[in-house]
């Protein structure tokens, strides 16, 4: 495939302190041959005029920036915001998602070129890369924990290796995620990791090509140490909501497509995706032996929830 068409879908809510950046990193791609799509999901602020503002200043980049309409300000929430930005954008050969608040390093979109434009186009193939963890005004930066390989169907239930801003999808990926029958309080970012986990392939870069901005957070040792992850799993999983929305996304899946995947995928989301209860399936979840989450900590909290059921 020759220099193929790249959609950048970016959803902006109150995004006002960062807009400007990430528009001129977006803008000074190494890789030109893009539309940037944007839906701003109901601000309160003035993201809008800033985004106007940024193509009068910059008139060569204004036919690359494509506004979708939000007529009654209406605010849906970012997953139902990327969904109809995945929509209503159009065809093209790769789409990626763009937050409003990180910075994107020159080469981000070549990389995802490259890394999707060497495999197999008529499977769903997603491409998501390595990103540099960072406090607010990027003064500190640390690499982002490396991903293990490869990534099957199962590392994606429980758990999303890839950010939302790092992945970049092909038009197979995009034509199988919209043919689902209801997308409400489903993840973009998550469902296209199953989708590529069951019927395509996952490309990992650990090349990092974005800076992620951690507000109100210093990148320290601190915060990505595993005390720090198991107080996270702690509050979420076990005394949270976090599980009862993993089962709703996994149990959708299951519903959608458990007639679909292969036989082994099959066992897997007939184990977590049935909303059947009692004492045999919980004894089948809890002393499930592969590994669903790569770290020490993540599998504790999740063993801890099986055998609490609070899954």
């Amino acid at each position: 495939m020759n220099d193929p068409k790249v959609h950048i879908l970016l959803s902006t809510y109150n995004g006002s302190n960062y807009i400007l950046e990430q528009l001129h990193s977006i803008f000074q791609q190494t890789y030109q041959n893009f539309t940037l799509f944007i839906r701003d999901d109901g601000s309160s602020d003035n993201t809008l005029a800033l985004i106007d503002q940024y193509k009068e200043q910059h008139p060569e980049y204004a036919s690359k920036i494509n506004i979708l309409p939000n007529l009654s300000n209406s605010n849906l929430g970012y997953m139902e915001s990327f969904w109809t930005l995945l929509q209503k954008c159009g065809n093209a050969d790769i789409y990626s998602f763009c937050d409003q608040d990180d910075v994107w390093l020159p080469d981000k979109l070549m990389q995802g070129v490259k890394f999707l434009t060497a495999h197999d186009n008529s499977l769903p193939l997603l491409y998501f890369s390595s990103f540099y963890l960072c406090n607010e005004d990027l003064s500190q930066r640390s690499p982002a924990p490396q991903v293990s390989l490869p990534i099957g169907f199962k590392d994606v239930l429980f758990y999303t290796p890839a950010f939302g801003f790092s992945i970049m999808i092909n038009e197979c990926l995009r034509n199988t995620a919209l043919k689902i029958s209801d997308r409400r309080n489903l993840p973009h970012d998550g469902w296209m990791q199953k989708l590529a986990a069951a019927f395509g392939k996952i490309l990992y870069d650990p090349t990092p090509t974005a800076y992620y901005r951690r507000h109100g957070l210093a990148v320290t040792t601190e915060n990505q140490s595993t005390r720090s992850l198991i107080r996270n799993w702690i509050s979420h999983d076990i005394l949270g909501s976090s599980m009862s929305e993993t089962h709703y996304v996994i149990s959708r899946f299951y519903q959608e497509y458990a007639s679909s995947v292969s036989e082994e995928n099959q066992k897997i989301l007939k184990l977590f995706g049935t909303d059947q209860k009692g004492l045999i399936i919980w004894w089948k979840r809890l002393t499930y032996r592969p590994h669903l989450r790569p770290t020490a900590g993540g599998r504790l909290a999740l063993k801890i929830c099986f055998f609490l059921n609070r899954y």
